[in-house]
């Protein structure tokens, strides 16, 4: 029997893996190498957060990553990835000025970045931005919860939600993204209790990153599972593999080699031929002495 030929994963083959309640598999991956790992794994999203221009580009806040940056490193994504769902963030202030500039960006993240659908983090006041992206026909996936770009609003990266009020704007911001035509949300640093209403009372699929396992799926970041970024890996997420100690012993010791004069090893060195080494010498030799003869002569 052949084995089931791989589609490309289309919003409602996530909708419909909802409704069957199927998990949904989702990594976060910022360029060609890990994209491309992924997508032979066969993850249904692969989802270009703020975390790659930080973990790739050294942003320590995302509020400084650009538009462009975040567009550059999805279309290193997109030139890879086959079959999963692209989903490229729209950065801080590049939907937030107006309809046109949303529109214009989110375009641009589809058309030029080569993006499947676009990310959106907010609440109530920025549905409306997310309706005129919907309307002009680009998807759109939330973004709930704690929210890396409103940092210092949100008074750090902490778990959101823990008390009463605080958890029911956040139920009203995803309410809101509903109406607005989201088609799913990642819900990041909420406590699970949250994650299970929004997953019990949402017709759409709600992706969690720090919620719990009450939920359509999870997220990760995947240089955070290999333990590859900039920064220190947080704790509180999982690690599956530490490719930075690698990397780190691999250039260490080159380094050394290099120094100590034994790379490359004589297994990687090239020779001429005997006879062509003689051929080369005569015909560099030749020119030099009678330019030393000529020199002599003057």
């Amino acid at each position: 029997m052949e084995p089931e030929r791989r589609k490309k994963v289309t919003l409602n083959a996530l909708r419909e893996k909802k409704k069957r309640g199927e998990r949904i598999s989702s990594i976060g991956v910022y360029d060609a190498p890990m994209a491309a790992i992924a997508d032979r794994i066969g993850f249904d999203l692969l989802i270009n957060g703020n975390a790659g221009p930080m973990a790739l580009l050294g942003h320590a806040d995302p509020t400084t990553v650009q538009f462009e940056e975040q567009l550059y490193l999805t279309k290193a994504i997109s030139r890879v990835a086959k079959y999963g769902h692209i989903v490229g963030h729209l950065p801080y202030m590049s939907y937030h000025a107006s309809k046109e500039q949303a529109i214009t960006n989110a375009g641009r993240m589809v058309s030029e970045g080569g993006a499947d659908s676009v990310k959106c983090e907010g609440n109530t006041h920025t549905a409306d931005y997310v309706a005129e992206i919907v309307g002009a026909g680009i998807p759109v996936m939330g973004h709930i919860g704690m929210q890396a770009s409103r940092r210092a609003e949100q008074s750090g990266f902490g778990v959101k939600g823990r008390k009463a009020e605080d958890a029911a704007e956040i139920v009203e911001g995803a309410r809101a993204f509903v109406e607005a035509g989201v088609w799913g949300f990642i819900l990041e640093q909420v406590p699970t209790e949250i994650s299970q209403y929004l997953v019990n009372t949402l017709g759409v699929p709600v992706i969690t990153l720090g919620g719990g396992t009450v939920n359509d799926g999870v997220y990760h970041i995947s240089g955070d599972v290999v333990g590859y970024s900039a920064f220190p890996i947080p704790r509180n997420r999982g690690s599956y593999a530490n490719v930075g100690a690698i990397i780190e012993e691999g250039l260490r010791m080159y380094k050394e080699e290099s120094l100590a004069g034994t790379h490359p090893s004589e297994e990687f060195t090239f020779h001429m031929a005997a006879e062509e080494h003689e051929r080369f010498l005569k015909l560099v030799e030749a020119p030099a002495a009678l330019a030393q003869k000529a020199k002599l002569v003057s």
